[in-house]
């Protein structure tokens, strides 16, 4: 039976070690795209007016939703457990600031920090923001986003498998030691956001993206017999809908707390229970300098 299961590992290893593009729909497309919908570089609500020079610097953190154990058997198509549990949190800072055409130019940025064997490589987000229509009630505003960048992390082999007995159901592929798995993130999209358009004190706000996405994975792991390098890639469109409160704490400070919902479709041969949907809450904090 051991033998079997190592044959049956070495033929897949060595089918995706030159590669295999996977359906967004797969088990494996899925979980890319499940991460990747952590890391959209969505809009906070509200595109201010900002003259050029003018700017806000912000924080943002926004929830990860806990996945069971079922739902992580993305590997081999629906039969390996990958551990995609890992930062339960996902954080950017951003700056932005007025630009020509009573536009906004964003840069965002998130810090290289490590939460449970995962950490961010060099991922930076750009974005360019303007309002298309304004009446006495209402904005409706239109971004661009787009993002760049990676992280790292133990997903093919983490250490609840590595403690577990080789070729058991929790260890089938063999591992010996942590992998060092990579996932690239990138993406971009369009959003379209309708805010009040006088500015209050509280100011509610809804947005509708459209991401173009092509994630990919590369897989570095230590297996008894073999060191399984392969790369996964997927490509696809995502929607997302977010709402939110824009809340001016002062002229100078703002609060946003918001929630952002992206539907995520995924073909399994058994129901694994659970929202496959992304579903996340976000707050962030905004300062302004005081301009004379």
């Amino acid at each position: 039976m051991r033998f079997l299961i190592l044959a049956l590992v070495s033929i897949v290893i060595q089918f995706k070690a030159a590669g295999e593009n996977v359906a967004i729909d797969s088990p494996e497309g899925w979980g890319m795209s499940y991460q990747t919908a952590a890391t959209l570089n969505l809009g906070d609500g509200i595109i201010p007016k900002l003259e050029v020079g003018e700017f806000y610097l912000s924080g943002e953190v926004s929830t990860i939703p806990k996945l069971n154990a079922d739902q992580q058997k993305i590997g081999f198509g629906g039969f390996k457990y990958e551990d995609l549990n890992k930062s339960p949190v996902f954080g950017r800072g951003k700056i932005s600031s007025g630009f020509y055409w009573n536009s906004i130019l964003e840069l965002t940025w998130t810090p290289s920090l490590e939460i449970n064997g995962a950490q961010p490589k060099g991922l930076w987000g750009f974005s360019w923001a303007k309002n298309l229509y304004k009446n006495d009630n209402i904005a409706l505003g239109l971004r661009y986003f787009k993002l760049n960048g990676s992280a790292t992390a133990d997903v093919t082999c983490s250490a609840d498998v590595v403690a577990a007995p080789l070729y058991s159901p929790e260890n089938i592929s063999g591992c010996i030691g942590l992998s060092s798995d990579k996932i690239n993130f990138g993406h971009n999209g369009l959003e379209l956001v309708l805010s009040p358009a006088q500015k209050t004190q509280l100011m509610p706000w809804v947005s509708y993206a459209r991401s173009n996405i092509s994630p990919s994975v590369h897989i570095d792991a230590p297996l008894e017999f073999i060191r399984e390098r392969a790369f996964v890639e997927t490509s696809g469109t995502l929607n997302s809908l977010s709402f939110g409160i824009n809340y001016f704490i002062t002229d100078q400070w703002r609060l946003n707390l918001s929630s952002s919902y992206t539907p995520l479709d995924i073909k399994r041969s058994e129901p694994a229970g659970g929202n496959d949907n992304f579903w996340n809450f976000r707050v962030g904090l905004s300062w302004k300098p005081a301009t004379n």
